[in-house]
């Protein structure tokens, strides 16, 4: 026999639900009097159980339940109501949280849909990157199905599809640039950006290690020599100077800028560099001073803004800081702002100070310059003094503010059976002549889906960039996501925000890919910028010529392994300082050299750029008591002579 606590459960159970029944069923008059007697159905269940438990039958016989005509319950009806709508009450609530959630699944399922087909309309997509430079196309994952498949370019001739603008060769490798060709300091600074991407490292190659080749006119961009001095002639280079002095030991580099030095005196000068103008007057300087022109794209130096500002110009620098002139000097820089005088609230900042010293940005005042001049394209300052000056701006109440910016693509060299990965940028787009600006306007305020222009009018909107690849040849196939996002406050607030598609090709035998990317904001996909890109393997000249590797990068490369090490073993085994006296390079440029990445790097491309013959720097290499350089460089003679004979 069961414990007699069971079956008075079972009771209980009878009791609660006679109880629900009762009191559902008599509101609508009963069941013709038919109802169940519990007390009577119990004791005949349980009868032959219970047997003599006198204590379960008297808990039975003390339960007065009965029926009657209306099927009212007359005792222990209210236990029953109260534990009947107790569970009825729950379970509607239940239900109520599950056909909540389910519609809230469905919504949310329907957005995800709509984000991928880069249409969210009237509303930006929220979505954020956890680091701002990070890859977001690394894991190659196919894309097998799209709602909008592809567009595959088949029968169309290779040249037509695109023009490289600019090649890049940054420490012998090559770059090829596509787009809105920008001008020469955020080319350069993309440039960096790129690199240290590509190679995986944090150290910042100098300007002068960038060699930069119009593919229009095939003119190659003059750079100065970090070991030479034809930076006091004007050429542009990345050394600055601490205060008025010309000698070497107050130079030192900084990676991150782009600079000219011209020594002006009582005539006057004009300098000019990457779309910044100085002009100074007759008569503004009594003695001949070494003047500094350029811009800087250092973030540690970048002005702290709000959320709702952004930057619209270069950081101009002008040195020496706190320079006074007895007249006005005019400097003139572009800004990025459109509709700058209706919808914009601009404003004009000062760093002073050395770029190496410490000091807050604040807005220019009356004692800093004599006039200025906010156009539709240009600041234009009469200054008093020299310092550093940039140009911020955010919307005026009620009204969404717009500046240009502009897409570039960098590119790797196309390699046979190798994964193609181009680099998308979205920089601040500067315009020269304002007459350019107005002809861009027109264009882009156009509402047909037509653009062929890499320029697009960004609103403050708080909506991010999406770039989609649109167009794919049929011999490549995307690895990882056909769209990618670039944040809204990223490319806002000026910085050089990227995003990189992988593609790989389906044969080995590849040897061409041609592509176009669309970008535009968020929900509004009938304005955008266009890249087309076209890349091709290139035909060896000759049998000798290496198609993998460039011979005299090898060649650097095992230099650099073998003397860029400092000598901790105190032989007479000479290192990169030993070379570099051989060079005939003063104490103040082998601590400068002591301070880069790869003093040895530099010092090969010091010999080649002098054209010297490699049986002499072999020679050098014997002489500082290194043979294991110089068999390096002896090995590698023969294919290097050859190299040269063909170019």
């Amino acid at each position: 026999m069961e414990h007699p606590s069971h079956d008075f459960s079972v009771i209980a159970f009878f009791m609660w639900w006679q109880g629900l029944l009762g009191n559902i069923i008599q509101p609508c008059g009963g069941l013709d009097g038919h109802f169940f007697n519990i007390k009577s159905v119990f004791t005949c269940i349980h009868e032959r159980e219970v047997g003599d438990n006198a204590e379960l039958m008297s808990h039975v016989q003390s339960i007065d339940l009965r029926s009657s005509q209306n099927g009212r319950i007359i005792n222990m009806d209210t236990f029953g109501t109260i534990a009947g709508f107790a569970v009825l009450g729950v379970g509607l609530c239940l239900c109520a949280i599950a056909i909540i959630w389910l519609c809230l699944k469905l919504r949310q399922h329907e957005r995800d849909i709509i984000e991928l087909l880069g249409k969210v309309p009237g509303q930006s997509n929220n979505k954020r990157y956890e680091g701002s430079y990070d890859d977001s196309a690394i894991d190659v994952n196919e894309v097998d199905a799209r709602v909008r498949p592809l567009s595959r370019t088949s029968g169309v001739s290779f040249q037509d599809q695109a023009n490289k603008r600019l090649s890049l060769t940054i420490h012998r490798e090559r770059v090829n640039v596509y787009g809105k060709q920008p001008q020469m300091g955020l080319l350069l600074m993309t440039a960096q950006s790129y690199y240290k991407a590509q190679t995986k490292t944090s150290v910042d190659v100098p300007v002068e290690a960038i060699e930069v080749t119009n593919k229009a006119t095939n003119r190659k961009t003059v750079m100065s020599q970090l070991l030479t001095d034809d930076w006091r002639e004007g050429i542009p280079t990345s050394l600055l100077i601490n205060g008025s002095s010309a000698s070497f030991e107050d130079i030192f580099s900084h990676n991150k800028g782009i600079f000219i030095h011209r020594t002006v005196g009582k005539n006057g000068m004009t300098l000019e560099i990457s779309g910044i103008k100085l002009e100074i007057p007759e008569g503004a300087l009594e003695e001949d001073t070494l003047v500094t022109l350029g811009m800087v794209w250092d973030e540690k130096i970048v002005p702290k803004l709000t959320k709702k500002q952004t930057i619209l110009s270069p950081l101009v620098l002008c040195q020496p800081s706190g320079l006074q002139f007895k007249k006005p000097v005019k400097l003139t820089f572009p800004h990025a702002a459109r509709k700058v005088k209706t919808d914009w609230l601009p404003k004009i900042l000062k760093r002073d100070g050395n770029l190496n010293e410490s000091s807050e940005w604040e807005p220019v005042t009356l004692s800093d310059y004599e006039e200025r001049q906010i156009g539709g394209h240009s600041i234009c300052l009469q200054l008093y003094h020299f310092t550093l000056y940039t140009m911020v701006g955010e919307s005026q109440p009620g009204k969404i503010a717009a500046k240009l910016v502009h897409f570039v693509a960098f590119t790797n060299q196309l390699q046979k059976g190798m994964y193609f990965k181009p680099r998308i940028y979205c920089l601040n787009s500067y315009k020269d002549e304002i007459g350019e600006v107005k002809e861009l306007d027109q264009h882009l305020d156009h509402t047909s889906k037509v653009s062929d222009t890499s320029e697009l009018i960004m609103h403050d909107n708080e909506r991010d960039i999406l770039v989609e690849v649109i167009k794919l040849c049929e011999t490549w196939t995307l690895a990882g996501d056909r769209t990618e996002m670039l944040p809204f406050e990223n490319v806002w607030h000026g910085f050089h925000p990227h995003c990189t598609f992988v593609m790989k090709p389906k044969k080995s035998t590849v040897v061409e890919i041609i592509c176009e990317l669309h970008a535009h904001q968020a929900g509004d996909d009938n304005r955008y910028a266009k890249l087309k890109l076209a890349e091709s393997l290139p035909s060896p000249s000759s049998p000798l010529t290496p198609t993998e590797e460039d011979p005299l990068e090898d060649l650097t490369r095992e230099l650099i392994i073998l003397l860029d090490p400092a000598n901790s073993l105190h032989s007479d085994a000479g290192d990169w300082r030993a070379l570099a006296e051989k060079m005939d390079c003063s104490m103040s440029r082998l601590r400068w050299l002591g301070a880069q990445s790869s003093p040895t790097r530099l010092l090969m491309e010091k010999w080649t750029e002098g054209k010297k013959p490699l049986l002499e720097l072999m020679q050098i290499l014997l002489d500082i008591n290194r043979p294991d350089a110089a068999e390096e460089v002896k090995k590698r003679l023969p294919i290097l002579d050859s190299h040269s004979s063909d170019t």
